[in-house]
């Protein structure tokens, strides 16, 4: 009954004949002027009987209070509201509601009421979501809030504390104040979350402004420039900045100081590519160092060696639940360059979601699902090795197994995985924590990057012990990876019995699928296609080229046609063509011919040659099918493969 009475209570303002048929005192606000009427109108307003109020809200008829009224109560101290719950003519949401409006309270439609930005900034939302409270405006120097209960005064005493203001409070729909919270939060809400976020932007304007004309007038000093944690304007600047660049999908922020008088460039990598974001004066260079270094807890005062920490942003943004990875680098004359890696909260995919060829997805969920051995995953650096590690994890993630990962930092974070912040700092590294995960009873282990011997060798002993282990290397290709194992003095009979695969990877930029158009691929176009798919002239094998070309209709064609994709720019993509990322790979399996390669301590092109003789796949190969599915670009698939 008190589920059904609350979703009834939470759809009344959006019924119009109960709300004409409620006096305009018991309709919720829907518009600040409505409330202001209702708040002038409490100072003089007495409290009036339940039954009138119940009466006013349409919840009872008279008929009923009057048959309520004679009901003989069953104590002498029994009061209406009592009677009227355990006739199950009201819920107890609708109760205290009517009590509340009984005492003169101002009653706010929580979901429609315009959110003034002035009031929502004055409280943390963290504080706003632990007591359900919704601040609504400010009116003759009080931030007025909607509540549940406003009579709870230690709330109030709290909310006057943080917000440095006379709080005043309306009651309002509990379920209805925590969805408005949630969807402002979440960006769900147009209107209170573009009001706060332009007032924002327009107060770093216009501060911005004002240095920029302190620094035209040459009365500035670029390194005297305090960075107080107070500064309202500095702070509200890098918050903008760090919000457009998750807003425009940036994976990283370079700010480049340079000597003398020269602006501070601002760049932001996005889809892999850097693109200038802003110019900032020169006199606030210092400043801006600062005030990261303190949001990442680093020395403000070191300036002669590179730092580097992390800045829990929602400490400064509520609305936007992030990390960044800062370091700061020393360059000339006493002056830093900083770089901020944005790692948002994320997920983890499944491996169908990471693009994988068909053949190399069956191949690498058959290989993970081995008991034991060492599965590597390389590329360079932001080629989305962690990613797919956790997308392998993903597929292993049951009950029936222990997985512990040891990560730095960690990114992506799933539920039933035991997962490890690595810390050089206090010498708690990749090495020392395999060591402890062998001790914990694991299943599977995930070490963030094989860096050293030291790393590879623990490993290895994990993997020919009973684990099955997963880890990221910087190697160029499956093949070199082997290679560079072996460099490191790896038992080489050890490492052949150990290794099960080699994943090698790495991301080009997407087709805009806005923009792109595809026509029917021309000879001249095929050709190039089916040399850079088999790394020499086709004319030489014309069995082969037909094998690849009748594969390729069937599987890529439309209705048997090839076709040829372009992109030639629009307002999404910035003209470039390419939005978003993908990634291409190529997977090693180790097998008894490879197997005999490793321990024979052959070079790299003797295992590429070997694997792809019993079917793998290389990154150009990869690389072009996703050219003909119409997701990349030949010149994107050329520049991270050789042919």
């Amino acid at each position: 009954m008190a589920d059904k009475s609350l979703t009834a209570l939470a759809a009344m303002p959006s019924a119009a004949p109960q709300a004409d048929a409620q006096p305009l005192a018991y309709r919720p606000a829907q518009h600040p002027h409505e409330l202001v009427t209702s708040l002038t109108a409490q100072a003089h307003k007495s409290i009036q009987p339940l039954g009138s109020t119940l009466l006013g809200l349409g919840w009872i008829s008279s008929t009923e209070l009057a048959d309520t009224l004679k009901t003989p109560a069953l104590g002498p101290s029994q009061a209406l509201g009592e009677r009227l719950l355990e006739q199950g003519r009201l819920s107890s949401e609708q109760l205290d509601l009517a009590l509340n409006l009984q005492l003169g309270y101002a009653r706010v439609d929580a979901l429609r009421f315009p959110i003034e930005p002035q009031a929502w900034r004055l409280t943390p939302v963290a504080m706003l979501q632990r007591l359900n409270v919704l601040p609504l405006m400010r009116w003759e120097g009080q931030l007025i809030v909607a509540m549940a209960d406003p009579k709870r005064q230690p709330d109030l005493d709290e909310l006057a504390w943080a917000s440095e203001s006379r709080v005043r409070a309306t009651v309002a729909d509990a379920q209805q104040i925590r969805q408005r919270l949630q969807a402002i939060i979440e960006g769900q809400d147009a209107p209170g979350l573009q009001a706060h976020g332009t007032a924002t932007a327009g107060a770093a304007e216009r501060w911005l402004a004002q240095a920029e004309a302190q620094t035209a007038g040459g009365t500035t000093d670029p390194d005297q420039i305090p960075a107080h944690e107070g500064d309202n304007g500095l702070a509200q600047l890098i918050n903008q900045m760090i919000i457009d660049a998750r807003a425009q999908g940036a994976s990283d922020i370079h700010i480049e100081v340079p000597a003398g008088r020269q602006e501070v460039q601002v760049r932001f990598r996005l889809d892999g590519r850097l693109q200038p974001y802003r110019e900032l004066p020169h006199s606030l260079r210092a400043a801006l160092v600062a005030r990261l270094k303190i949001m990442a807890g680093l020395d403000i005062a070191e300036r002669r060696k590179p730092q580097d920490g992390k800045i829990p942003f929602a400490r400064y943004s509520p609305a936007h639940p992030m990390d960044l990875r800062m370091v700061s680098i020393p360059t000339v004359q006493g002056l830093e360059d900083v770089v901020l890696r944005l790692l948002s909260a994320t997920q983890a995919m499944s491996l169908e979601q990471l693009g994988l060829h068909p053949q190399n997805l069956a191949r690498l969920k058959a290989v993970v699902q081995r008991p034991h051995g060492l599965i590597l995953c390389a590329g360079p650096t932001g080629s989305g090795k962690s990613t797919t590690l956790h997308a392998a994890l993903a597929h292993l993630n049951t009950p029936e197994r222990k997985i512990w990962t040891a990560e730095d930092p960690v990114e992506i974070s799933q539920p039933g995985l035991r997962q490890v912040q690595i810390n050089p700092r206090i010498d708690w590294t990749f090495e020392k924590a395999l060591r402890s995960f062998l001790r914990a009873d694991p299943d599977v282990i995930m070490v963030g990057e094989v860096r050293d011997r030291e790393t590879a060798r623990t490993a290895l002993e994990a993997a020919l012990t009973g684990h099955l282990v997963l880890s990221t290397i910087h190697t160029n290709s499956a093949a070199e990876t082997v290679t560079r194992l072996l460099d490191w003095g790896i038992d080489p009979f050890h490492f052949a019995d150990s290794l099960l695969a080699v994943l090698g990877q790495r991301l080009v930029g997407r087709l805009c699928q806005r923009c792109r158009r595809s026509t029917s691929a021309t000879a001249a176009e095929l050709e190039q296609r089916l040399h850079d798919h088999l790394g020499s002239g086709p004319q030489h094998r014309p069995a082969l080229v037909d094998r690849v070309l009748a594969d390729w209709k069937q599987r890529l064609g439309l209705e048997g046609t090839l076709l040829s994709w372009h992109a030639a720019g629009c307002s999404h993509c910035q003209g470039t063509g390419l939005r978003g990322r993908l990634g291409v790979h190529e997977l090693l399996i180790v097998t008894p011919e490879l197997r005999g390669l490793i321990q024979s301590q052959q070079v790299g092109p003797a295992l590429q040659a070997c694997a792809m003789d019993q079917g793998m796949l290389s990154l150009r190969q990869d690389g072009i099918e996703k050219v003909l599915q119409g997701l990349t670009t030949v010149d994107e698939v050329r520049a991270i493969s050789s042919a």
